[in-house]
This record gives C-alpha cells, structure tokens and sequence, in this order.
C-alpha cells in the first residue's frame, strides 16, 4: 500500500488515535496502582480491626458508618476510629481519611491526624475542609509558621478566612513575631485590633495584665456588661458613670439607674451575700461552657462566645489544702 494512499493516512490516524487513548489508560492505571500503594504503606501505621466474612456493599458500608457515628457520639473514638480504618482499608476514599484525621484530632492524636491530613492533600491538595483542619492541628501544636502557609494557601485559592488570620496576627504580634510579610499592615496588637476590632476580648484580655487604666478605657459603655467577667473580680474599677452599676453591685457605691437583672439584684441583696457565676455560649453551635475560649471546643468557630451571668450565694474559701 502506498504511503500517499488515503486510506493508509486513515488507518494511522486510527492506529495513533488507539495508541493515545492505551496509553492515557496505562497512565491512569499505572498512578492508581501507585495512589493504592501508597495508601496501604500509609495504614499500616494505624491499627485496624479485622472484620471476618463482610461484603463491602453499599449496606454493610452505611451500618458500619452508623457504627462508627455511634461510638465517636459516645467519645469512644478508638473503636470508631478502627471501624474507619477497616473501612479506609477496603475502599479508597478521601471522605473516610477525613473522617479519621478529625477522630485522631479530637482523641488528641496529633501527629497522627496531621499525616492523615498530608495523605489526603497528597491526592486533593484543595481540599478545604482538610486545610481547615491542618489549621486546629497546628494551632495546638503552636505551629504558627505552618499556619501562616496555609493561610497564604487560602488566599491564593481565594478563600476568605478573616477570623482565622485576625487570631493568627494576633498571636504573631504577642509573640513579637510580626517580622514577616504576612505581617505586612499589622506590627502590635494594637495594629491588629484597629483592623479587626471583632478581636476586642482577646485585646482587653491582654491590656488587662498589662495596662488596665487603657483596657477600662477601650470598654465602651453600651458594652460594659459584654465583657464583665474579664474586670468583675477586680479592684480597680474606676468610679467613672458608666461602670456606676457595676460598682454599685459590688456595694461600693449607690447608685439607682436601671441595669441588667442580676445586677439589680446583687444591687438589693445585703453585702458578700451573693456573687456572679460566669459561663459562655457559643454563639454558632450553642453550646454553653464554663470557661471562655477563643475557638469554640465543640464547632471550632473563632470569637463566638457570649458571656451568661447567674447569681449565685457567694461562698467564702478559706482553709482549703490543694
């Protein structure tokens, strides 16, 4: 057949065309086998329950789901944690390896939920949710130069994080660490509180320990009872008009424009009869806390905690051995 024969163009083209697309196939094939490689090195790190005699079929995968929802619920995380990796064993699925690095870090395996992390961003290294969680992990391993590059991630990706960057400045700045070019608009935490004025609380928190007169100061007067668990247990209330409530609570003065209800009524009952308890709900999950915290212990979310007062009897403590 001559080469100038259309039909011998044809039939290469054909010919190269079926080349083509064996060629994407073996590639396909060939990264998968190695993607499953490097899974199975990657769990036999982890410990993982053998379960005899089990078809993976969409039903047995959704009761083992429920299973494994169950135990975490009840904060049994090791058996739920073994279930999601029996199952990671026989189905390669970045949700489960999701799954897994959230149990490792509420377990507080830290190390173990970061590599799980790495593994899902070494096949989807866009991921969100698990660049989310990288975040929590580092930030409890005070990682703080990893989290500045995820964030940077995040800005690339276009992904806006303005909490998670305002906390980050912020303890940049404490650190005086603020030296870098993420750092660039900001160098004190005064800096960092005129650009993101929602960090108020973590502000007076620290000006309370350093310059209260300043920290009494930043207080505004429609907000004076918003942060009264930060100052209700001091002595240097200034007697200025809009803390005058406060004080009078505290019967250090009199004073009779209307307040909240428990200050009214710390305001009638006799003197060291009762005081203020303190808690705090989280403003996105609702849950409700004893102790304040910047990240929220159960949605993880950044300044969403509102203080609660009650009014309890107030107790002396004294001769108590620890």
């Amino acid at each position: 057949m001559d080469f100038r024969d259309p039909l011998f163009s044809v039939i290469m083209f054909f010919v190269i065309v079926l080349l083509s697309v064996l060629i994407t196939i073996g590639l396909g094939k060939l990264r998968e086998y190695y993607r499953e490689k490097r899974l199975e090195e990657f769990l036999k790190d982890f410990e993982y329950i053998k379960i005899e005699n089990l078809k993976l079929d969409e039903a047995s995968i959704d009761a083992l789901y429920l299973l494994a929802k169950a135990y975490e619920k009840e904060g049994d995380f090791e058996k739920s944690l073994k279930i999601y990796l029996w199952i990671s064993k026989n189905l390669k699925s970045n949700e489960i390896l999701r799954h897994i690095a959230k149990l490792y870090y509420k377990a507080g395996f830290l190390e173990k939920a970061k590599k799980t992390a790495y593994q899902i961003l070494s096949t989807k290294p866009r991921d969100v949710e698990t660049l989310k969680l990288l975040i929590l992990i580092d930030e409890k391993l005070d990682n703080m130069n990893e989290i500045v590059n995820i964030l940077e991630i995040f800005e690339e990706l276009e992904v806006s994080l303005t909490e998670e960057k305002a906390y980050a400045l912020f303890k940049l700045s404490l650190k005086n660490e603020c030296d870098i070019e993420f750092c660039k608009d900001v160098k004190t935490i005064e800096d960092v509180y005129k650009k993101y004025p929602f960090i108020r609380r973590e502000y007076l928190k620290v000006l309370f320990s350093t310059d209260p007169n300043k920290a009494y100061k930043e207080i505004p007067e429609e907000k004076i009872y918003e942060y009264l668990d930060l100052y209700w247990h001091r002595s240097d209330i200034p007697y200025e008009e809009k803390f005058m409530n406060v004080l009078a609570a505290k019967h250090l003065c009199e004073y009779d424009k209307k307040a909240p209800f428990e200050i009214e009524v710390l305001k009638q009952l006799k003197h060291n009869f009762a005081d203020l308890e303190f808690e705090y709900v989280c403003q996105n999950c609702k849950k409700i806390f004893p102790l304040y915290s910047t990240r929220c212990p159960n949605c993880h979310q950044l300044f969403k905690h509102k203080v609660l007062f009650n009014i309890v009897e107030k107790k002396e403590l004294k001769d108590i051995e620890f």
